[in-house]
């Protein structure tokens, strides 16, 4: 106990003693399914195949688990029921409030997000499916109506697909990190005013799986364009993609963070994979009180470092860091490729 309390004063001293700051660091939520269950008073699923969409795996039963005993699996199946709106899903939604659905970020206010996430190594390459999510809330009226359409999320981690430079014909998983924003205070039915962001293009993939990776996520939501919104992504500790710029919608309230599968348009006749499985640990969300200046300056290195130390000092595991056109699926041989609707939610 007196490292870890050492750990949050070196913290503090780094990142806001040196700078005579006082902003205060908070964690939002952290599970790492250590008691054994997925905690429905902590997790607000959207999973809709009930038996098995998602478990729990143990490392002594040979689960692939990140730290400790447990880790998350989600499956996600051609055959499972569809959500309310024809799509599906097997997601999970943190809740730090049990009253409510899902924690929605203020805007303005700098938030770290990290997870670990497994894919197997016989993960075949597919149309685009995300596997981490961040989704606007749409605006309602007096009798809680939705008064704007439902759109594509404000960020999304996803898995697409690559031709193999040196096989032709041949194709390999993807990473993707797309965004979507609107300053308008009603989006329109046609959506005309929402605005599409590559954050991270596609990049192979193929060397991350059957192996733990983490990701970290720093994000201060805004969707004003001359605003403070901006995204940092670290994929094993290294960062690999940076934005600054609106990157939400103008609601009432911010982006809530999903974790697991969504695949929408599927299955269809170009697609030869049914089933998807993935595995996730160690959930934190860490929330800054204050806004951040812009990335790139040393305060702000220090001011994230000091965020992610109190994360690892406080946690109860150890965390070790190890317009977008639609892409179709990948054609077989002989076919002609098909076109997939970009939206998802």
């Amino acid at each position: 106990m007196k490292r870890r309390i050492f750990l949050v004063v070196l913290a503090f001293g780094i990142g806001f003693g040196l700078s005579g700051d006082s902003r205060a660091a908070e964690i939002v939520f952290s599970d790492g399914f250590e008691t054994g269950t997925i905690d429905l008073s902590r997790w607000n699923p959207q999973v809709y195949s009930p038996f098995d969409g998602a478990t729990l795996v143990t490392e002594s039963g040979g689960g692939p688990v990140r730290s400790g005993e447990f880790a998350l699996r989600i499956k996600l199946a051609a055959t499972d029921e569809l959500d309310p709106g024809g799509k599906h899903r097997s997601e999970l939604r943190p809740r730090p409030d049990p009253t409510e659905l899902a924690y929605h970020a203020p805007y303005g206010v700098a938030h770290i997000y990290t997870f670990s996430l497994y894919l197997p190594a016989d993960w075949q390459p597919d149309a685009p499916e995300i596997v981490a999510q961040w989704h606007g809330k749409t605006d309602r009226d007096a009798e809680g109506n939705e008064i704007e359409p439902r759109r594509s999320p404000p960020l999304a981690l996803r898995l697409t697909y690559l031709e193999d430079s040196a096989n032709p014909g041949n194709y390999v998983p993807a990473w993707n990190i797309v965004g979507h924003w609107d300053a308008t205070s009603i989006t329109p039915e046609d959506q005309a005013t929402v605005e599409t962001l590559t954050i991270l293009e596609p990049t192979d993939a193929s060397g991350d799986l059957g192996t733990w990776v983490d990701w970290r996520f720093d994000v201060t939501w805004d969707f004003e364009p001359e605003g403070e919104g901006r995204v940092r992504v670290l994929k094993g500790g290294v960062e690999v993609a940076s934005y600054e710029g609106p990157n939400a919608f103008n609601d009432d309230e911010g982006p809530n963070s999903k974790i697991g599968i969504y695949k929408w348009n599927w299955p269809n006749d170009q697609s030869e994979v049914e089933l998807r499985i993935a595995y996730y640990d160690d959930v934190r969300i860490i929330s800054e009180q204050n806004s951040i200046p812009a990335l790139g300056g040393g305060g702000v290195g220090a001011l994230v470092f000091s965020l992610a130390t109190l994360g690892l000092a406080l946690a109860p595991r150890q965390w070790k860091f190890a317009p977008l056109r639609p892409l179709p699926c990948p054609p077989r041989r002989g076919q002609p490729r098909n076109q997939l609707h970009p939206r998802a939610s």
